[in-house]
């Protein structure tokens, strides 16, 4: 198959073409010739329109699809697929899925799933046994058969010595270890964050204190194993200022955060509407100038999506019992671009999705010129649409940006020779 994409502005900046408007011409998933102008005689599909850019694939390192056992939420296809009109190239797929992604059958099922995808999903195997950080779970074969990292998904272990075991662990195996940082003591029942807003309007609230606590436990572990350790969901200024201490000192740790807590603050919730109830929760407007402060200076590695679907039953219900969580694979991009768009450049803001989370996980960086395999994001920056409930590719539909106007949309991705044009 062969695909042209004409006019458009090359991201890469370990391209020699970086910052050059060119066609781009793609040949059974090679990138076969760059220039001007180019011939577009037995092309099969051409790319063309306004302000069109490329770059890189997109990597996302955070997403929940639930299958095995929860597929009426999401199944591993209608999570690519969502992925795919994200702009999204890979993916790092939460252990969460009942049973838990704790085995190697498991990681094999995942991976098998998904071979047929223009995504690449890549398995975050369980830490513990059924993610209940209780015992140490078979990380040796989780590697040996696929898993990229290791995380316990959004359960913080709250055992020291089994944190402790569990880095020491990974270390040896060299796999990516994950950690989401809240203590569940702290935050035992709350809501949403804790500040003036729960106060007044009578939501229990999850204090920064239990993300920041356990932040710095787990540096302070990073520093006892020397292991390197990614924190996934930093959400409070308190978690950056410790993790911008931790990497002046040396210490292998990077950071994410999740792109729509970028965007919104507690005050969303003022309306009790539950698809603003995530987890971990919105926070104050100090917490969000912190992480973009955070992504201006490096503190911050990348932005991860946080995808976690939900059935309408889940969220239609008072904002107290719904369940928390997002789906956000779609509007990732959107709401970043929205977020950062008078922060950071366009050049810094696709760093923080692809060489960033490359970075991370250790994958090879690919390169946009002739002659390489194309693993390619196409999109515009300036293109406005609407985010409507028909369009959404994903199996459920709670998302806070439903029939919102946004800025910045995904065209295509191209990958594995295969290719997914946004419908």
């Amino acid at each position: 198959m062969q695909i042209l994409v004409r006019s458009v502005t090359i991201i890469d900046p370990r391209s020699s073409y970086n910052g050059t408007q060119n066609d781009i011409l793609i040949s059974d998933g090679e990138i076969s010739e760059i220039g001007k102008n180019l011939d577009s005689e037995g092309v099969d599909e051409i790319i063309e329109g306004d302000d069109l850019h490329v770059s890189t694939g997109w990597v996302d390192l955070y997403a929940t699809f639930g299958d095995p056992g929860f597929e009426h939420k999401e199944d591993i296809l209608s999570g690519l697929t969502s992925a795919a009109q994200g702009g999204f190239t890979k993916v790092a797929v939460s252990p969460q899925a009942q049973p838990a992604v704790d085995s190697k059958a498991a990681i094999e099922y995942l991976l098998s799933r998904s071979a047929s995808s223009v995504v690449d999903a890549l398995p975050l195997g369980a830490q513990t046994k059924g993610l209940q950080s209780l015992e140490l779970a078979e990380m040796f074969d989780m590697q040996t058969s696929g898993a990229i990292g290791t995380s316990n998904g959004k359960h913080t272990i709250g055992d020291t010595k089994l944190q402790n075991i569990v880095f020491q662990y990974g270390k040896n195996l060299n796999l990516k270890m994950y950690s989401f940082c809240q203590d569940e003591r702290l935050s035992n029942g709350g809501q949403m964050h804790e500040g003036t807003v729960n106060t007044s309007i009578g939501l229990k609230g999850v204090p920064s204190l239990a993300e920041e606590v356990a932040v710095t436990r787990d540096l302070y572990l990073a520093e006892y194993s020397n292991v390197a350790v990614h924190f996934s969901h930093i959400t409070t200024k308190g978690s950056v200022d410790l993790i911008r201490t931790a990497k002046a000192k040396g210490l292998k740790v990077t950071a994410s955060v999740p792109a729509h807590h970028l965007l919104f603050t507690d005050k969303s919730v003022e309306d009790f509407e539950p698809n603003f109830k995530v987890n971990p929760p919105f926070r104050g407007n100090e917490d969000v100038e912190a992480l973009l402060v955070g992504l201006e200076d490096g503190t911050l590695d990348a932005i991860i999506s946080d995808h976690e679907p939900h059935e309408i039953e889940a969220k239609a219900s008072e904002f107290s019992v719904a369940e928390a969580g997002i789906i956000s694979l779609e509007s990732t991009f959107s709401v970043a671009f929205q977020a950062t768009e008078n922060r950071l450049s366009l050049e810094q803001l696709i760093g923080k999705l692809t060489s960033g989370p490359r970075d991370i996980l250790n994958l090879a960086h690919p390169i946009i010129k002739e002659g390489n395999e194309a693993e390619l994001t196409i999109f515009s920056p300036s293109f406005k649409w609407t985010y409507l409930t028909k369009d959404i590719k994903s199996k459920s539909k709670n998302s806070p940006v439903i029939n919102k106007e946004l800025t910045g949309l995904p065209i295509a991705v191209i990958n594995k020779g295969k290719f997914y044009l946004n419908s």
